[in-house]
């Protein structure tokens, strides 16, 4: 059902010209990590927020959704599509002790599959996992994937260096530039 609804929203947000990209698990599973989704996460750029909200509202059942913190994302809603929740984020951002954190969408992070769906990075998604509480082991499995791999967009990770992070993100940050 997931594939099914995933390309559904892609094709709709396609059509309308809107800059986004799938996160979370879908980008791990993408890059053959053992993960199995439970919901797809949709990262739209700030810009396209009521362009693409406008899309999903017309598609999709909204469904309550509790903010929380650490999350600072300037649009969120969540989307039911059948059994497939669906969670909306435009302009994604997570507040840490350093200050706020927000995710670069543009076309340095973004790739795309054979389907035309754009999917964002492992190196942001990366980050982004050590500043939510309870998801630090998906950023290790992105770890022990590059010690085998290697990082794929080491731009992505230095320009996070960029932003206000804690000390102990930037430093494996630097140590995953080093695999």
């Amino acid at each position: 059902m997931q594939k099914f609804v995933l390309e559904r929203v892609a094709n709709a947000l396609n059509k309308e010209g809107i800059f986004w990209g799938i996160g979370g698990s879908h980008v791990l599973y993408k890059n053959g990590l053992d993960i199995h989704p439970n919901d797809i996460d949709l990262m739209i750029r700030m810009e396209d927020g009521k362009k693409a909200m406008n899309v999903m509202d017309r598609m999709a059942e909204e469904v309550p959704a509790e903010r929380k913190a650490p999350f600072k994302t300037k649009s969120f809603k969540t989307y039911q599509m059948g059994s497939t929740s669906v969670d909306f984020m435009a302009g994604f951002a997570l507040e840490n002790d350093s200050g706020i954190y927000e995710l670069i969408l543009d076309l340095k992070g973004i790739t795309y599959d054979h389907r035309h769906i754009p999917y964002t990075s492992l190196e942001d998604w990366f980050i982004l996992y050590q500043l939510i509480p309870k998801k630090g082991e998906k950023a290790d499995l992105i770890e022990s994937y590059w010690k085998e791999n290697g990082v794929e967009y080491p731009l992505l990770l230095e320009r996070g260096l960029n932003q206000p992070l804690p000390g102990t993100v930037k430093q494996r940050i630097r140590k995953c530039l080093r695999l």
